[in-house]
């Protein structure tokens, strides 16, 4: 089958990230570690598993990290993951092919496939102490076991991923696509799964003010989820353009701050204080202290710069949820101590407690598309053939990304 696959070498990485400050048309080149060949079609690697038939593959900004070498290549995720993998978690697919001992499903069915590679698609019993929770996502075995290490699908050597046209999962990560739910819809499950996950590690009270920063699908999964679970919490969204600071509303902030990426630090601090009413103190070497702020921060972006400012912007004793991968990066823990903030972290989906229930975050994110208190239209904006990569690529690295808002590959 053709498919898109990474791999990471050390001299490649070198050129390519050398050459990139003057090309990003190298990540697609032959000099990357990403590329569009021939691989055999996954076998299945147990009774339990299936194999399935990619309708879209959604691309991830954790994708794009990698493939633009933004990640630190000593990032610690490369303990749980392996290469070459076909890239793509992300996905709607229906069952092609069923294992002898999966009696749940059928070959036919559509599905989203919940990409953690935990104790159970690995055979792991008895669970660790995070699968035996329903906090799969954090599990300690995804580099154990008797399969190569990978946390997630669409990021190790043998399970595939949705940048191609089939994969394989075990039965335990498969969920039934509704029938009133479309396949554009559907492939937008997962990212806002994952921002629904994060709302739901810091429930919002109506009388708090939060504030969410960055514009993209993750921002918007949050400002979502935030409305969806009933929240009248004051929501405002740091937005770096003009379409996202009108979508952000869209779905729910309360105001927003259009604040370039080309603003200095001084502009950008001084703008979230005339918003909220704090007060930015100047240091030297351009650093800028923050003295008051909101009850909560959300850093759907994952930089140095980004987690460094939620601390800044949270009022002292407040809550700072990373939400965006993170990175090695600088970054300045000073409020964090001197503020005595409480930083949470929010990474995936899980099972979660919603409403008296106990229930995956998709199965969540499914009632509330049909209880019309989830809407997701025009969210997917462009799809590409997996053949045409090079122009999705040279479109989500264009400045301004002319109007996308969710990417992702079609297989046909």
């Amino acid at each position: 089958m053709l498919a898109l696959t990474f791999d990471v070498r050390p001299i490649r990485w070198t050129l390519c990230r050398a050459i990139g400050a003057f090309s990003a048309s190298v990540y697609s080149s032959r000099l990357s570690g990403l590329q569009l060949r021939e691989v055999p079609v996954p076998d299945l690697p147990g009774p339990e598993w299936v194999r399935l038939k990619t309708i879209y593959g959604g691309i991830c900004g954790t994708d794009l990290m990698s493939i633009f070498q933004r990640n630190h290549p000593a990032t610690m995720l490369r303990a749980f993951s392996s290469f070459p993998a076909v890239l793509g978690h992300e996905n709607v697919a229906t069952i092609e092919q069923c294992g002898p001992a999966v009696s749940d499903f059928r070959p036919g069915e559509r599905v989203c496939v919940e990409p953690s590679l935990s104790c159970v698609p690995r055979g792991i019993d008895p669970l660790c102490g995070a699968c035996a929770g329903g906090t799969f996502s954090v599990c300690e075995n995804t580099a154990g076991g008797t399969l190569p290490a990978g946390a997630i699908i669409g990021m190790n050597c043998f399970t595939g991923g949705s940048w191609g046209p089939f994969f394989v999962a075990h039965s335990a990560q498969l969920h039934r696509v509704p029938d009133g739910i479309d396949d554009r819809t559907a492939v937008l499950v997962d990212p806002i799964a994952c921002g629904l996950h994060a709302v739901l590690r810091r429930r919002p009270a109506d009388d708090e003010r939060w504030l969410i920063i960055g514009g993209g699908i993750i921002g918007l999964a949050v400002v979502a989820g935030i409305r969806a679970v009933g929240s009248r919490a004051h929501v405002t969204a740091i937005v770096r353009r003009r379409e996202q600071a009108e979508r952000m509303s869209a779905f729910g902030a309360d105001d927003t701050l259009t604040i370039s990426a080309r603003a200095s630090s001084a502009a950008r601090y001084d703008a979230v204080a005339a918003h909220v009413g704090g007060r930015r103190i100047p240091i030297v070497f351009g650093n800028q202290a923050f003295v008051g702020g909101f009850d909560v921060v959300y850093d759907c972006v994952g930089t140095g710069r980004s987690l460094t400012d939620a601390m800044k912007f949270t009022r002292a004793r407040g809550t700072v949820v990373a939400v965006g991968t993170s990175q090695i990066g600088v970054v300045e823990t000073t409020p964090l101590w001197f503020s005595e903030l409480t930083l949470l972290g929010a990474s995936g989906r899980q099972i979660e407690d919603f409403e008296g229930r106990r229930q995956h975050t998709y199965e969540i994110v499914f009632d509330l598309i049909r209880a019309g208190r989830l809407r997701l239209d025009g969210l997917l904006t462009h799809t590409f053939p997996i053949r045409d990569y090079k122009a999705a690529l040279h479109l989500l690295a264009s400045r301004g990304r002319r109007g996308v808002v969710k990417a992702a590959f079609r297989h046909e």
